[in-house]
């Protein structure tokens, strides 16, 4: 089910970056992108690690206990971010000029953007994924109307575009967790503190992991933008959001089986390479159609603006498979129980991002990060890997050492 929703979230978002590029030029688009990464980023900064903590603290608990807890938790970081938007409104702050608008949206969404992955983890701890569909349904076919209507009207405001994902990301979360928080359950228990404070202590011990993870993935947009220009992020992120959507099924795939995935190696049964092979078969399939299509569609989808687009096709293309079967690989590290294991690896990946996008953007634009973002996720692809490799051989032999023990 959650794979069915990120399908149909790609193939929302594949309509929605056409026409943000049709309609916006590059350098609107560059800005419309880069408060989305922004507000990304700085969503995660509100849910300090609880859209994971919950998941695995109230697994199979009522959906009216989870969303409530989750609104507690969420309670007093979304009030900060408040705080901050309005003193961005009132305070007669230097230097933000005419991005003062841009700043406020950007932070109200992401403020909305944590309680939408509060729905998902809600959804997946209670059991709740048909619900899930429906919430996603809503959503994307609201997007498509605000951005629809914002398309065929003609207009070219980025922080108009960004209203619209305001508007998407406030009105059917309301009313989602709104339903389960008020919903009647046969264990109407409230929340108790010692699973609240669990939640809110594992979450912050993820914290690391799930920054490091998103930095991966948003970092080249903001540094491209501040190295390059917001024309250059334009082209970049039209293409990059394009060619994501090969990571997408396998980051459901992922999610969706991590609790197998445990339960499979606590048995001893824990099938990894059956399971890598499949995901390069994947990957190889996947990505030679889908850097094929991109090369001959995009300049007759997006316009003759982005024929520079194309030289970021193949590099973005690799990225996307490496960085999805990486994330196989660190959801397996934690399958084994090698938390900290996934999470070194993907600061590993961060931080040769980091390096890349600093060395390579400066010097070569949008292709710099489009090839710092494969050395980026190639090393944490590397560094998971070698883990989990030393990982199978010491559970090979506890598991032979056990069996003759008995």
């Amino acid at each position: 089910m959650l794979l069915i929703c990120q399908l149909v979230a790609a193939g929302a978002a594949f309509v929605v970056n056409i026409l943000a590029a049709r309609a916006l030029a590059p350098s609107g688009r560059g800005e419309l992108a880069l408060m989305l990464q922004l507000a990304y980023m700085c969503s995660l900064g509100l849910l300090l690690g609880c859209d994971r903590s919950v998941v695995a603290v109230y697994s199979g608990r009522p959906a009216r206990l989870v969303a409530r807890s989750f609104v507690r938790l969420l309670t007093a970081p979304s009030s900060v971010g408040l705080a901050i938007l309005i003193a961005v409104l009132v305070v007669p702050l230097p230097g933000i000029g005419s991005w003062r608008t841009g700043i406020a949206l950007t932070l109200l969404f992401a403020v909305a953007n944590a309680f939408v992955r509060a729905v998902r983890s809600v959804a997946i701890a209670a059991g709740r994924q048909r619900e899930f569909l429906g919430y996603t349904l809503a959503c994307e076919s609201l997007r498509l109307v605000c951005i629809g209507l914002l398309f065929l009207g003609g207009n070219t405001s980025s922080t108009t575009w960004m209203l619209a994902y305001v508007v998407v990301g406030v009105l059917p979360t309301a009313v989602w967790i709104t339903r389960w928080a008020l919903r009647a359950a046969p264990d109407s228990t409230p929340a108790s503190p010692d699973a609240l404070r669990a939640a809110r202590r594992e979450g912050l011990q993820l914290l690391p992991s799930s920054m490091a993870n998103s930095g991966m993935l948003r970092l080249d947009r903001v540094l491209l933008a501040a190295l390059a220009s917001t024309a250059a992020l334009g082209i970049y992120a039209s293409v990059a959001t394009m060619t994501e959507l090969l990571a997408w099924p396998l980051m459901a795939f992922a999610d969706s089986r991590l609790g197998v995935w445990r339960e499979a190696h606590d048995r001893g049964t824990l099938a990894v390479r059956r399971i890598l092979g499949g995901v390069v078969v994947y990957c190889v399939a996947a990505a030679c159609l889908l850097a094929v299509a991109l090369y001959v569609a995009l300049v007759p989808l997006l316009g003759p603006d982005y024929e520079p687009a194309r030289q970021l096709v193949l590099p973005l293309v690799a990225a996307s498979a490496v960085f999805g079967t990486a994330q196989i690989v660190v959801n397996l590290l934690i399958a084994v129980r090698r938390n900290t294991m996934a999470s070194v690896a993907e600061v590993v990946g961060f931080a040769v991002s980091i390096v890349t996008y600093v060395v390579l953007i400066g010097r070569y634009g949008a292709a710099g990060a489009a090839y710092g973002t494969l050395l980026g996720y190639l090393a944490c692809l590397t560094c998971a890997g070698a883990l989990l490799l030393r990982v199978r051989p010491a559970r090979r032999g506890a598991t032979a050492a056990t069996g003759r023990g008995t």
